[in-house]
């Protein structure tokens, strides 16, 4: 029984040691306080440096390299843009009187010249005003011939001073009424040529030749133009100043453009410019800058350029986006030749601008740059290459992955 029991407590004190030493293992390491010590986080790989390509990855890229050297590069700047309406020319029609459209006398996207009717409307409102014109001027009528029979009287004694001091209030007094009904209908949308038929009515005892003339009004064309929006349809009803047609003279437009503020100095107003638009690849548009915008974008950082240019045949439209570029005159401190790339090999890592340099056959090595203008498909290199080094140009966004891969090789 000894021996079993001997046995028995060395099999107890095994299990209890390695129990002891499971718990020691699975305890963090704490500090002289007790508390528990934060696990140390590894940092993520940074990039490296170089990467090499076999001659058989280089040829499926497409990669292809460019010498770095100083050029003489033509001014121009390249920015982009979007087509907008001469804000001069372009008119939401409407009327100073609420009513119902009667008629609408013109298509969308027809062209009108200035004066063409548009639509015909009728209002209530315009009626009465009309209602009043005519009885001030007959108020009027009336008021003035008893006026000038009591200048003759007084001239004869045979009314009093009194008396014909009344009569002259009351005439004078219906001439301002008759002016102000006429001005009401000037604001209303009647022209002379409908006030003076009203008057010529009513000498012949008829204002209105119909009962329709009495409550409609004719909206025609302030300017020529095109007809490129249409809000109401026959019989809708409206209010006043309710915008019924959109009319615009799209023979000048406007294009905005977006400059960053490196770019400022080097604009100024006339300048040419000359514009691109993918709806037709092979032709250009022409016009300068009238206008640079006075306050910076703070989430672009842009400043508003805009470009007047000339559209007779109609095919710059609003909303169109351009591509211009702006012939800028060349500051004296870059009379000389500057150091520029392509557009093409710039790339982005890690939030930098980043060239990618060939050393050896096969291998490439990344180098920050810093920019300068961007003139003609080339950006200005301020610093991070020099003279004879050999750039990727096509086949740059390859590299770019290839880093980044390589940064999640080092990672595993």
């Amino acid at each position: 029984m000894s021996a079993k029991l001997h046995m028995v407590q060395g099999l107890v004190a095994a299990l209890l040691a390695g129990t002891v030493a499971c718990r020691q293992t699975s305890v963090q390491p704490t500090s002289q306080a007790g508390k528990q010590q934060p696990v140390a986080v590894q940092p993520p790989p940074a990039l490296p440096e170089t990467v090499y390509l076999s001659s058989a990855a280089i040829a499926e890229a497409g990669i292809t390299t460019w010498t770095v050297q100083p050029v003489d590069l033509e001014h121009l700047l390249v920015l982009n843009g979007s087509v907008e309406y001469d804000e001069n020319r372009v008119l939401q029609l409407a009327a100073n009187v609420k009513g119902r459209v009667a008629a609408i006398l013109v298509d969308l996207g027809a062209r009108v010249r200035q004066g063409d009717p548009l639509l015909r409307i009728e209002s209530l409102e315009l009626g009465r005003a009309r209602e009043e014109f005519v009885r001030a001027r007959a108020d009027l009528r009336v008021a003035s011939r008893a006026y000038e029979r009591a200048k003759s009287l007084v001239q004869e004694k045979a009314i009093s001073t009194g008396d014909f001091q009344a009569r002259e209030g009351n005439y004078l007094s219906k001439k301002a009424a008759a002016e102000a009904a006429e001005r009401a209908l000037h604001l209303y949308g009647d022209d002379q040529d409908a006030v003076d038929r009203l008057a010529e009515g009513l000498d012949n005892h008829d204002p209105y030749p119909s009962a329709a003339d009495a409550a409609s009004l004719i909206l025609r064309a302030p300017f020529a133009g095109r007809i490129v929006e249409r809000k109401v349809t026959p019989g809708a009803l409206f209010e006043a100043l309710q915008p019924l047609l959109t009319l615009a003279d799209l023979s000048t437009v406007w294009v905005f453009l977006k400059a960053y503020e490196k770019d400022l100095a080097l604009l100024e107003e006339r300048l040419p410019v000359t514009l691109f638009a993918e709806a037709y690849p092979e032709e250009v548009f022409h016009g300068r800058v009238d206008f640079l915008g006075s306050l910076v974008d703070e989430a672009t950082r842009t400043i508003k350029v805009r470009a007047s240019v000339p559209n007779l045949e109609g095919k710059l439209r609003p909303g169109m986006f351009v591509r211009a570029q702006i012939q800028v005159p060349k500051p004296e401190s870059e009379a000389r030749k500057i150091l520029a790339v392509p557009q093409s090999a710039l790339q982005t890592l890690e939030g930098k601008t980043t060239v990618f340099v060939r050393t050896h056959p096969g291998t490439y090595v990344r180098h920050w740059v810093e920019t300068g203008h961007t003139f003609e498909g080339f950006t200005e290199i301020l610093s991070g290459v020099r003279p004879g080094d050999r750039i990727v140009t096509e086949g740059s966004f390859v590299l770019k992955s290839e880093f980044a891969r390589a940064s999640l090789q080092e990672e595993e």
